[in-house]
């Protein structure tokens, strides 16, 4: 059986804009009929690291906010701490952060929790019973919320290929404490014969597991596998595409224990968890980063569903497929652009989601106009 995945173009008129565009799609979603009255409703959600400026604006989840409350629920807009040292990595700076990047009570008309408390060690232990994980550590707000908007900023990401929903999912919604976990298969290495001793790797590392050393009779970094913690930091700041992961061993773990903890998210309440892609702004690397380069295509649009998978692979589809709108924007199509990105394949994830039952990967896609 496909799951109905509903997509409305980034287009506006003077008829109809995008947020009359957002709306239309999040009445597809039955909100009303699906949360009770009170229930308290967690906007999953990322405000963007400090220094990047691609993440989605606050006035989009405001929007979602009092859609939450004309179904006579209590939204709140939420995120995680973060397992590297950037400034979401304890609440404190992290609640500064949001503010900083527009993510406030007065600008969201609902209140901004972070989810798993001030060091991120506030969670529940969710059974998952799974291939890869057997208790998964969940964010306290989420754990205990009584249902899930998940609002997805699509765009690459160089461990998953792309980040979407079930990545937002899993990983965001894992506490501080459990990212390392989720990390812990990913072991970079450095490429000597590429290696040009910049230094970039070793500034940007918060754990101190780089040190440059002499090798043939030049410098190269080095990375300690002791006190590296996999957060793929060093992987994306390298201007030399130094240091490459082993994909048989590394990403392919990270992914599916990924999917098993987004499972754990939803778990007792997945009648009530719903999901929004937001296909603009699609930047080749993470809202994580403290940074952000121009989008590989120009804006697409929105999709929601309630299948994260399906969401998920409906997106790539629109993106891989994308040859720009009939008046303008013309692009080249056809090619993968998230695997031509990092060179990560992105369906293990998908594909084990589905396996363990949080998704489909068959899906029919509905337009509004």
């Amino acid at each position: 059986m496909k799951s109905t995945v509903y997509f409305a173009p980034a287009r506006g008129t003077p008829d109809k804009n995008k947020f009359h565009r957002i709306s239309d799609l999040l009445d597809r979603l039955e909100m009303p009929r699906r949360f009770d009255v009170n229930d308290l409703i967690a906007i999953k959600c990322h405000w963007g690291e400090g220094g990047n400026a691609d993440f989605l604006p606050s006035f989009f989840l405001r929007h979602i906010a009092r859609a939450v409350k004309r179904a006579k629920a209590k939204p709140f807009v939420s995120d995680s701490n973060t397992l590297y040292r950037g400034s979401r990595f304890h609440a404190v700076d992290n609640l500064l952060t949001a503010a900083a990047n527009g993510f406030t009570l007065a600008t969201l008309g609902c209140p901004v929790v972070v989810a798993d408390g001030l060091r991120g060690t506030d969670f529940v232990e969710v059974e998952v019973g799974g291939e890869h994980v057997d208790k998964a550590r969940i964010a306290s707000a989420f754990a205990q919320a009584d249902g899930m908007v998940v609002v997805s900023h699509v765009k690459g990401h160089m461990v998953f290929g792309f980040g979407g929903a079930l990545k937002n999912l899993g990983m965001g919604c894992s506490a501080g404490a459990a990212k390392q976990f989720l990390h812990a298969d990913i072991r970079p290495r450095v490429k000597g014969d590429k290696c040009v001793a910049c230094g970039d790797c070793i500034r940007h590392c918060r754990f101190g597991a780089i040190k440059m050393v002499e090798s043939k009779k030049k410098s190269v970094a080095l990375i300690n596998h002791d006190d590296c913690t996999g957060c793929g930091e060093c992987i994306v700041v390298c201007p030399e595409h130094a240091i490459p992961i082993d994909w048989g061993s590394d990403y392919a773990m990270t992914q599916k224990k990924t999917a098993e903890y987004a499972l754990a998210a939803v778990k007792g309440k997945q009648s009530k968890c719903v999901y929004i892609n937001f296909l603009i702004s699609i930047t080749p690397d993470c809202d994580c980063c403290s940074w952000s380069d121009a989008p590989i295509v120009p804006d697409i649009g929105y999709a929601v569903s309630d299948d994260p998978i399906a969401l998920d692979k409906a997106s790539v589809d629109l993106i891989n497929n994308f040859t720009g709108f009939p008046d303008r924007y013309q692009v080249e199509s056809g090619k993968d652009r998230f695997l031509e990105l990092h060179n990560v394949e992105y369906m293990p994830a998908l594909e084990h989601a589905a396996k363990i039952g949080l998704g489909n990967l068959d899906y029919q896609l509905v337009t509004l106009d």
